[in-house]
């Protein structure tokens, strides 16, 4: 891998992917979670419920909480095998409710840690952890959809039983950046032993990046607006439909936010963002009760797109470059990249790997002129 990069417009990529990596839910909060949902799961299987998980932790795009004091958030279906004709929305939630309920007061710690409290949301149930919540949606298969995955859940404000089909969102996901991700999964082979073994949320392609670029500028842009700040799902499926296969990361997510407007459709009067993988199921239906939160999921569109440009335009030097990132994505993993970026840096250096570009910039890529490694002799003669 180029440390360094060739062009100013490469090393901002190269820095911007560096400052991403570093909101990557680190290892121990993952397997914390997933112990957590693994337990649950075991739980709820009892009583005939099949729990697999959803969302980003499904997807790979989760990332890093805004604040030191902010939680993760894994989303879970809880499936029981129920006909509609037998069950009403209201009996259904409150029946995995109770199933909560029971984990909650007669679980011992021994498998993880146990939840502080349960709480009831608008589709799903909520168990509320240390550093991490886990909102289970109740659903029952929807038997009427020619996908043999696609479900019905409840909505505490809408009659209707509401469509989706979390599992095929992955894979049409996973579709968008098919090539990148399978060569993703053969480059991580090496650390598991082979292909097959990689776990498939484990693989980040630069649309995962595009994903989580897009989710840490929210984040930012609507740190005191939390009510109507864009949700992951609409900026992940806006993102995916916009990803046009584009590896550097800047071209890609100034690439996906200008064509946006393309995939954000009027039905008589009524924004949609269409569910590709459900169709009925719209990301954007907010927008249509609040037509506030669609202007400023314009004014922070448009930000995007300044901010990434700004990087590139930048010709104040590269302080002001890293004050410019560390506005758009937090100071802490500007910081953490550059550390990181330096130390390979250094490490090519004293093995004689890092050369100078034709444009004057050090690079790991193949030269004519080498750079030699620092050798620090004091005030003493070398002998």
């Amino acid at each position: 891998m180029t440390i360094l990069a060739d062009s100013k417009e490469q090393q901002i990529s190269q820095l911007l992917g560096a400052t991403i990596a570093e909101l990557d839910i680190n290892e121990a909060a993952f397997r914390a979670a997933e112990s957590c949902y693994q337990d649950l799961g075991d739980h709820l299987s009892q009583a005939g419920a099949q729990v697999y998980v959803q969302g980003s932790f499904m997807l790979g795009t989760v990332v890093r909480p805004l604040h030191r004091a902010g939680e993760y958030d894994l989303d879970l279906v809880s499936l029981l095998d129920i006909a509609k004709t037998s069950i009403s929305q209201e009996e259904l939630k409150k029946r995995v409710g109770r199933l909560l309920a029971e984990y909650h007061r007669d679980h011992d710690g021994a498998a993880c840690e146990s939840p502080n409290q349960v709480s009831e949301g608008r589709r799903s149930w909520c168990l509320h952890y240390e550093h991490f919540h886990m909102d289970v949606l109740p659903a029952i298969l929807d038997v009427e959809s020619p996908s043999a995955t696609a479900i019905e859940l409840t909505d505490l404000n809408l009659r209707n039983w509401q469509k989706s089909d979390p599992l095929a969102y992955v894979e049409w996901f996973r579709r968008q950046c098919a090539r990148q991700f399978d060569a993703e999964r053969v480059a991580l082979a090496k650390s598991y032993g082979s292909v097959d073994d990689v776990p498939k949320h484990r693989v980040r392609t630069p649309l995962h990046r595009v994903v989580q670029i897009l989710k840490r500028h929210r984040d930012i842009f609507f740190a005191e607006d939390l009510d109507d700040r864009p949700p992951s799902s609409l900026i992940t499926t806006l993102a995916g439909l916009t990803y046009q296969g584009k590896t550097d990361l800047v071209d890609a997510t100034i690439s996906a936010v200008q064509r946006m407007h393309d995939h954000i459709e009027n039905r008589a009067g009524k924004y949609w963002v269409e569910n590709p993988a459900c169709a009925g199921e719209n990301f954007a239906d907010k927008w249509n009760d609040y037509e506030i939160r669609r202007l400023k999921f314009e004014q922070w569109r448009t930000a995007v797109e300044r901010d990434l440009t700004g990087f590139v335009l930048e010709t104040s030097g590269t302080t002001a470059l890293h004050q410019r990132f560390a506005k758009a994505f937090g100071t802490d993993p500007v910081e953490q990249a550059l550390q990181h970026i330096g130390a390979a840096t250094n490490r090519a250096r004293e093995g004689g790997n890092v050369n100078l570009s034709a444009g004057g910039r050090l690079t790991t890529a193949a030269t004519t002129t080498t750079i030699p490694a620092h050798r620090f002799y004091g005030g003493q003669a070398a002998r």
